[in-house]
């Protein structure tokens, strides 16, 4: 991977202060808003792990899962459990949750000797990385919202809440 960062497109409005990303066009107040350069120095660059527990949720185990079906190809839930030596229904629901979130392909296949069976197929590179994309930006757009709703009344009782006692020494006694 390389060391070198994104630019990403951030504007600010110069009359109300309002900031956006990831549009050049965006206006605000009536009018254009300003770019601004964004500084990374303080940011740590996430590992890919730590962006997949955060922003969907991915557990280890479910890495481990998905890595598999990426190996493998076309596997069913038995298979994987089997590979993995997991239970079966640990790997039943990461599957599904690997459906959701755009990195697997869920089908039903007919058995020769009758019934049936999911079968799991990975997504193409492409369309995995598309996904994590707008995951990762609609994840954005959810804690932009918890920033913005972020309050000097919030923050006191996150003090309050907090066993830590680095933060309760700002707390009023």
């Amino acid at each position: 991977m390389s060391d070198q960062r994104t630019s990403l497109a951030v504007s600010s409005c110069a009359s109300c202060g309002a900031v956006t990303f990831g549009r050049t066009d965006a206006t605000c107040c009536g009018e254009q808003m300003d770019p601004i350069d964004v500084d990374h120095d303080g940011v740590e660059r996430p590992e890919l792990e730590e962006l997949l527990r955060l922003v969907f949720g991915m557990s280890p185990s479910e890495l481990d899962v998905c890595l598999c079906v990426m190996e493998v190809g076309e596997t069913t839930t038995e298979e994987v459990a089997e590979q993995l030596g997991v239970d079966r229904s640990l790997v039943s629901r990461h599957l599904n949750h690997l459906v959701a979130i755009g990195v697997l392909e869920k089908r039903r296949r007919i058995r020769k000797t009758g019934g049936q069976v999911y079968v799991f197929t990975p997504n193409s590179v492409e369309e995995v990385r598309q996904g994590f994309k707008l995951g990762l930006y609609a994840w954005v757009d959810e804690a932009l919202q918890q920033i913005d709703a972020l309050s000097r009344e919030k923050v006191e009782s996150i003090v309050e809440r907090a066993d830590d006692e680095t933060w309760r020494i700002y707390a009023d006694e």
